[in-house]
């Protein structure tokens, strides 16, 4: 992405949400904000949700990853865990429905991103709660775990990281990096999620993740750091993630897909990983 710019992945992530919220009525993942923290037009929301007939797949992906990790952390929460960290952030609204009392959410994302953000949250009237954290961090650059220490993260307590929408952004250095600063931190939770070589996909969706991806560079957001499922389980192992449950588009198709208005046939490359240190 460009240094001055907010994610341009971000804001189709939070339309997606938003498109959830109308179309499937938030039958996955309810999200009350998210039409309100977007700023756009129901209508509008709907033309971009309705402008591939496959739209729909990544609509379903989006609402069970976050269903997904929200669950996990809610027993994470109930295990005694007390710090949630959100790696690229985005419009996430989690701070803003958080149901736990005594837990510190910090929000980690690109400067121009979370600037973005908070012109969204002004316009819209949304009042931050007492235990949202801001860290803006570039993820290629700058030591998140400096930046979130700096921010009042206690690494030596117990944490739940999401890290959603971003691995396949990051450089495999950038990956590793932030793997190690999680398993530094006591009985450190993780949900994130990946994508497979365009093998994985079905032919209508592959061609339509390269298009996305083409376009994607030239508004300087790479998107071509691919898993397979092994490769994925080995980085963990050698992090010393012990628990690891990898979640297929399969899987989550048949658990959420009847939710989702129109699902649309296809296969999409993306897995959901939820790993304990």
């Amino acid at each position: 992405m460009k240094p001055s710019e907010p994610s341009r992945t971000a804001l189709m992530i939070a339309r997606q949400r938003a498109a959830h919220q109308v179309l499937d009525h938030g039958s996955i993942f309810n999200d009350p904000f998210a039409m309100k923290i977007l700023g756009e037009d129901e209508k509008d929301v709907l033309q971009v949700a309705n402008k591939h007939p496959v739209a729909s797949i990544g609509r379903l992906f989006t609402a069970a990853r976050s269903r997904i990790a929200e669950e996990a952390l809610s027993r994470a929460v109930e295990g005694g865990v007390r710090q949630i960290v959100i790696l690229g952030a985005g419009l996430d609204t989690f701070a803003l429905r958080n149901p736990h009392g005594g837990l510190e959410v910090y929000e980690v994302d690109h400067p121009a991103t979370q600037a973005w953000k908070l012109e969204r949250v002004a316009e819209a009237q949304i009042a931050l709660p007492p235990w949202l954290v801001f860290v803006p961090v570039d993820f290629e650059r700058d030591d998140v775990g400096e930046k979130l220490v700096a921010a009042g993260f206690q690494q030596n307590s117990p944490a739940f990281f999401t890290w959603l929408g971003v691995v396949p952004y990051l450089t495999q250095h950038a990956i590793g990096r932030t793997l190690d600063y999680m398993s530094s931190i006591p009985n450190s939770e993780v949900v994130f999620d990946y994508m497979e070589p365009p093998e994985a996909f079905s032919e209508e969706l592959r061609q339509i993740e390269k298009a996305r991806a083409e376009q994607l560079e030239k508004m300087g957001e790479r998107s071509d750091t691919r898993f397979e499922p092994a490769g994925i389980a080995a980085i963990l192992r050698s992090h010393e993630f012990c628990s690891i449950e990898d979640i297929d588009f399969q899987e989550i198709a048949a658990r959420f897909g009847r939710a989702v208005h129109g699902l649309a046939p296809g296969h999409l490359g993306a897995h959901v990983v939820h790993a304990k240190h």
